[in-house]
């Protein structure tokens, strides 16, 4: 599509340039230059002055084998008053004096065009006048058309800008979506600059002229501002997307500045307000400047850092930047190049959309792999908070917390474990040999579906049982505890015994309770069971009790008994 554009169907008018151009003050005439050959400047590139009017002059003879020019066009900027002279060779000229609203935009390119005095035989010159002009590219590339009004792109031409405009769009509906994911500030600076850049084709090539009737002056502010934008927004961008420590603190805030400079002096210069004259547009060009120069040094640094994300800026950027760089020069006036240049920038471009969106996905799936490690680090801190180190098991602060939730599922046995004579293993075997009585208790009291097992501290463990005769599968893992220490500890002098306190109850009784409630009445039943010889089970049912349940009972026992 680029390729078709760049090589598209030339149009069928011919252009011509200047033969010579000159600078004055407002109080010159063309009769006072004519009288002076040596103002006019006919064989050399540069096209500014101090001096506030412009001249061209296009001398008859670039015209004698071709159609007469109909019409003057040039580049779209602010000017004051331009007027068009036919000299004929009598010595009459005929004058057309334009304001800016006079003048029409083209629907190809950023320019306009004016129509001519009639051109006859006698005519030896077209000259052209211009009063301020704030872009040196009103002269630079100011040419007569064999075409009446002047001539735009063709259609095809047009329909492909649309397309490539189309393009530039594309990754500002991705960057809104994937702000939805992960929310980075740089997709959305992304966005800005994408779209920015949309509005700078649009204007630029003057296809907005087909669906909106903007005046001169309007182009002339949409083509500024909207590069401005696009040039302070990459600042931004890169200040935020480049990765952490691969920009140092103050780069990342002298990014941020020189955005704030372009849009400061280049996007005030853009609206040409009347507190500035039209040697203004000068400082339109340095504003570009700093974030150039900036983007560059940030770029440097964070390759030498290491930076992935540098890697896919550099490729994208080196390429428009170069292009901004040689604008500069040309619209100071050092120079004129032919039309066909500017198409390059359309390359650049859809170069750099392409392969920042590639950037912005790889920076992306890296923010996604942070993203991830992160959950898996909290993943493997909550296991070890809420998990007893020696044995696996749950700890109380796993289960305390949950402990209504559990009891509406239907864990409603409370049982709690205190190993007998515990201390007495740890003084005559060592402490290891008591790790090892505890790890062997955990796999005794191994959880399952209907099943909870904690450890709550020292010899104490807890479980939490559901489902059908649950007090006796508590007990049975009791009574199992003693064999299979001894099996997985071999050596004990003894058989390590446990006892139980345990408390049962319907939902609503255990959910009307808190843990700590019912882990103080559980050790109160254990206590009583150590006091009752150990290696035993005490335990107790509770029901809750209610004003308004009693009298639902009274009521079904005297229908019963009716």
């Amino acid at each position: 599509m680029l390729l078709a554009l760049f090589f598209a169907a030339p149009a069928s008018a011919t252009t011509l340039p200047p033969s010579c151009h000159a600078f004055s003050l407002e109080t010159t005439t063309y009769s006072e230059l004519a009288r002076q050959p040596e103002r006019w400047i006919c064989h050399s590139i540069h096209w500014t002055d101090e001096r506030p009017v412009g001249w061209l002059r296009f001398d008859a003879s670039s015209w004698q084998s071709i159609d007469s020019p109909k019409s003057f066009i040039t580049r779209i900027s602010k000017f004051e008053q331009l007027d068009v002279f036919a000299v004929n060779s009598d010595g009459t000229i005929d004058v057309l004096a334009l304001k800016q609203d006079d003048v029409k935009p083209l629907a190809g390119g950023s320019i306009f065009s004016t129509p001519l005095p009639g051109i006859t035989d006698d005519t030896q010159a077209i000259v052209i006048r211009i009063v301020r002009p704030w872009n040196a590219a009103l002269l630079a590339e100011g040419r007569l058309s064999t075409v009446a009004g002047g001539e735009g792109w063709h259609a095809g031409k047009l329909a492909l800008v649309a397309i490539l405009i189309g393009l530039l769009l594309a990754p500002m509906i991705y960057d809104l979506a994937v702000y939805m994911v992960i929310a980075q500030r740089f997709v959305l600076w992304h966005a800005v600059l994408t779209l920015s850049m949309a509005a700078y084709v649009a204007s630029m090539t003057g296809l907005s002229s087909l669906f909106f009737d903007m005046s001169v002056m309007t182009h002339a502010i949409l083509n500024g501002i909207t590069i401005a934008v696009a040039v302070a927004a990459a600042a931004f961008f890169t200040a935020d997307y480049l990765e952490p420590q691969m920009l140092s603190h103050r780069m990342r805030w002298t990014l941020r500045l020189a955005g704030a400079i372009v849009l400061t002096v280049s996007g005030t210069v853009s609206f040409f307000p009347p507190f500035l004259n039209y040697t203004a547009q000068t400082y339109f060009f340095l504003g570009f400047l700093p974030p150039f120069a900036v983007l560059f040094a940030a770029m440097a640094q964070a390759l030498r850092r290491g930076s992935r994300a540098a890697k896919f800026q550099i490729v994208a950027w080196t390429p428009i930047i170069l292009c901004g760089l040689e604008r500069i020069p040309r619209g100071l006036g050092l120079y004129g190049v032919p039309e066909f240049v500017d198409s390059l920038l359309y390359f650049t471009l859809v170069a750099e959309v392409v392969i920042s969106v590639l950037g912005v996905a790889d920076r992306m799936m890296s923010f996604k792999q942070q993203r991830d490690r992160a959950r898996t680090e909290i993943r493997m801190l909550t296991n070890l908070a809420e998990h007893d180190h020696l044995t696996g098991l749950y700890n109380r602060r796993a289960i305390e917390p949950r402990f209504t939730a559990l009891c509406e599922e239907g864990f409603t046995t409370f049982a709690l474990i205190d190993l007998d004579h515990f201390k007495g293993v740890n003084d005559k075997y060592g402490h290891a040999t008591g790790d090892a009585v505890l790890r062997a208790v955990a796999e005794a009291l191994a959880p399952d579906d209907n099943t909870l097992a904690m450890r709550l501290g020292g010899e104490e463990f807890l479980l939490l049982l559901r489902g059908r005769k649950a007090r006796q599968r508590a007990e049975q893992r009791r009574q199992a505890l003693p064999h299979h220490i001894a099996t997985r500890v071999p050596g004990l002098a003894g058989p390590v015994t446990a006892s139980m306190g345990l408390i049962e109850g319907a939902i609503e009784t255990m959910e009307a309770k808190t843990f700590n409630d019912l882990y103080a009445r559980a050790d109160k039943l254990l206590y009583e069971a150590k006091l009752g010889g150990r290696n035993r089970t005490i335990g107790e049912k509770l029901t809750l009790f209610s004003p308004r349940r009693t009298e639902r009972r009274r009521e079904s026992d005297r229908r019963r008994a009716a």
